[in-house]
């Protein structure tokens, strides 16, 4: 019996060793140099705190996804390319019902010695389920996204049309009262961390509605020297025609394609 409680113990302590320098490895990654303009792949980290507190900031951070920096248009900037495969998994890895196949590439264009953003932006289609009564549809929303960390933007938290709680985009130049102010911050050279603040756009063919975009907290950092893990080159998913069924219900015998991605 003593034996087995010694072995146990020493697997515990194994296991917690293990997690501790998987942990610190991770605490350690080094933040992206935006000084350096070569082109090569880095990681991108989003933060996952739960959507009913958009202002919680540094909190929840999703696993590391591929991104690609390269010099951009300006001398006195860099771009970096989140591919779309990657957005779609990470946005489903949230619960959103993504639409697969529709999303750009999430661009993000910074300062190299300020390391401000000047703009972010995505665009893609995503499904959201309402329920009518008896009856549940699920409708196509457009949306895009425009974010900097040049301006400030806000939100207030609301319950929008068809009953889909929303927190409405402000700004000082957008005021709205109750609006909490987001603040936008400039790459943190030792960690990596941003935060871009913006709107997000979101329409559908009944309404269109501005909203505070979650999509603006990030972690960049250089891959490991080995370059295990790392893609061939740069990954780009076109997007296909927009289809011509805005609105679908199984109740109403108008079917969800399965084709088109998301969670089932």
């Amino acid at each position: 019996m003593g034996a087995k409680m010694g072995l146990r113990s020493s697997m515990v302590r194994i296991w917690t060793t293990l997690v501790a320098l998987a942990l610190a490895a991770t605490a350690h990654a080094d933040a992206v140099d935006l000084t350096d303009p070569t082109p090569r792949w880095i990681l991108v980290d989003f933060e996952v705190s739960p959507a009913d507190q958009p202002g919680r900031l540094d909190s929840t951070w999703s696993v590391p996804r591929p991104a690609y920096l390269e010099p951009a248009q300006s001398p006195d900037e860099v771009r970096i390319r989140v591919p779309a495969v990657a957005v779609e998994e990470q946005l489903r890895s949230t619960g959103t019902d993504v639409i697969a196949g529709t999303f750009s590439e999430f661009v993000w264009t910074l300062e190299k010695r300020s390391g401000h953003v000047r703009t972010a932006e995505l665009t893609g289609r995503v499904r959201e389920r309402l329920s009518l009564g008896l009856i549940t549809t699920s409708i196509v929303v457009d949306i895009r996204v425009e974010m900097t960390t040049r301006d400030s933007a806000g939100f207030r938290s609301a319950r929008g049309a068809l009953g889909i709680e929303t927190h409405d985009f402000c700004s000082s130049s957008r005021p709205l009262e109750g609006c909490v102010f987001v603040e936008g911050r400039q790459l943190d050279p030792e960690r990596g961390y941003v935060n871009a603040v913006g709107r997000l756009d979101a329409a559908t063919s009944m309404i269109e509605v501005q909203t505070f975009s979650p999509l603006g907290e990030v972690r960049f950092s250089e891959r490991a020297a080995d370059g295990r893990g790392e893609p061939t080159g740069p990954a780009v998913v076109s997007s296909p025609p927009p289809s011509d069924d805005a609105v679908c219900s199984r109740e109403l015998d108008r079917s969800c394609e399965s084709d088109l991605g998301g969670e089932s």
